[in-house]
């Protein structure tokens, strides 16, 4: 039994995600261009071990040019946030889940494919140093997605 199947024992069976939404969020996560504007959660825990991601993947795609040593350490972390994000998106399916639960649930897994996304562009070349603009548009962006998520919230 894990973490998530001991906090439903507290639960009402009423208080669990529906289906039809779970069939959402699984949707929404293989939609095309779904990581866009998805923030990358600032710490995951794989395999028992913490990773502080977002600083990592934020780290690594403002070097100019990677060592060998680093380009290999960036295609375990594609492999091992590939694994992670596969198994969020299982439980995500399968699992017993509050809205709340799923939700956070979501939130990581396609955080997780946005961080897979940016560090398979670096591997591949295509992200050179970034100018503040393309930093404040980013930041304007996830701002904008935050506030959309209130206001659906607020209306529920």
């Amino acid at each position: 039994m894990n973490e998530l199947d001991d906090d439903l024992t507290e639960f009402d069976i009423e208080e669990l995600i529906p289906q039809k939404e779970r069939d959402h969020m699984l949707y929404g996560l293989h939609r095309y261009l779904a990581w866009v504007g998805e923030v990358v959660p600032e710490v995951i825990t794989v395999d028992g071990r913490e990773i502080k991601l977002h600083n990592l993947v934020w780290k690594l795609t403002r070097k100019r040019r990677l060592t060998d040593k680093e380009k290999n350490c960036v295609r375990g972390l594609i492999l091992l946030l590939d694994k992670k994000e596969k198994f969020d998106e299982e439980r995500l399916e399968k699992a017993k889940l509050t809205r709340d639960q799923a939700e956070q649930l979501y939130d990581e897994a396609a955080g997780l494919v946005r961080a897979i996304m940016d560090l398979r562009d670096l591997e591949e070349g295509k992200i050179k140093m970034a100018d503040f603009d393309e930093i404040a548009l980013r930041d304007k962006l996830e701002d904008a997605r935050r506030w959309v998520k209130y206001v659906k919230h607020i209306k529920e």
